[in-house]
């Protein structure tokens, strides 16, 4: 602990807690001399630098996150977020979680229902375009939909509310450069596929969505803007509420190792994109969202971290 026992040291211990930081932004404090010494109870950590950190950041956590595991379970060329009501109107879609997922969907119909994840009261409905070659379906290990924290403080995320529907990426990317995922195999990470992956290697896609959500709407008429980018770790004012963020992993069994020949329905490489609506039980979110985002873990697939019960 700092105890200053002179007038020097006062002011040097004064001019040291003026320039505390939170989150790599400066914040300058301002408190009678009094005060000092009760900052210095709240101080949680005094760099190498000189530079003090506030109580209130949060403790270090190297992972706050969930898996939801799931299998696929049908493809349909429904989309009940853009296309409701109007079965075939869209592009072929692989759906995992809730295997009633079609065009006449809701959240409402899908809480309670069953599911292809390791979490059985995740019935949530996610879908994405689905990737053939040579115009059979590629198929897929299983796929991971991470819950993650995407602001600094993970301890103030929120579970989905009842209702929620969003949809990630842009089947209108122009091409591989404005890609917002990325595409892996043994040996290879780019923005596109490569030309052949190595023999047994899967073929990855990941791609991350927004986490932070305006607090009023469910959804919206491009499904995407009631939700935006946290900002150096923080949700902006107009979106002021942290969900979780949500960032797919989806991995295919190619054939043999060449891409040639592969096509997603929606289009090129980096037409891919996803959509979630919210089938939780809320109460079963509401703890998964707490004990491993908040509570600094990484959850499996069943809502554990045996390593950090």
């Amino acid at each position: 602990m700092l105890v200053p026992t002179s007038k020097g040291d006062q002011m040097s211990l004064r001019s040291l807690l003026s320039r505390a930081v939170s989150g790599g932004r400066r914040r300058v404090v301002a408190r009678p001399l009094a005060a000092v010494f009760l900052s210095v109870v709240v101080i949680a950590a005094v760099g190498g630098n000189g530079t003090a950190f506030a109580a209130d950041d949060p403790p270090f956590a190297q992972y706050q996150e969930a898996h939801a595991n799931c299998d696929v379970n049908h493809r349909l060329s429904d989309d009940p977020i853009v296309f409701p009501g109007l079965p075939g109107a869209s592009h072929n879609h692989t759906f995992i979680g809730n295997p009633t997922t079609n065009a006449n969907s809701t959240p409402q119909s899908l809480v309670g229902g069953a599911t292809s994840c390791q979490d059985t009261l995740d019935a949530s409905g996610y879908w994405f375009p689905t990737l053939s070659q040579n115009g059979t379906p590629v198929p897929n290990s299983i796929v991971t939909v991470y819950y993650k924290a995407g602001v600094k403080d993970y301890r103030t995320v929120k579970p989905f509310p009842a209702g929620f529907k969003l949809l990630v990426g842009d089947v209108k990317t122009p091409d591989a450069a404005h890609f917002g995922g990325s595409w892996s195999c043994t040996g290879y990470k780019g923005n596109d596929w490569p030309a052949s992956c190595p023999s047994g290697s899967s073929l990855v896609v990941r791609l991350k969505a927004p986490s932070c959500w305006d607090g009023v709407h469910l959804d919206v008429p491009d499904h995407k803007s009631h939700m935006a980018w946290p900002v150096s770790g923080v949700c902006p004012a107009d979106h002021p509420v942290p969900l979780p963020m949500l960032e797919i992993k989806l991995p295919y069994k190619l054939a043999g190792t060449s891409t040639a020949g592969l096509a997603y329905s929606s289009g090129a490489s980096y037409s891919f994109h996803y959509d979630f609506m919210n089938g939780w039980n809320a109460a079963r979110q509401a703890y998964v969202v707490a004990y491993c985002i908040n509570g600094g873990r990484q959850c499996n697939g069943y809502g554990e971290d045996p390593k950090k019960p």
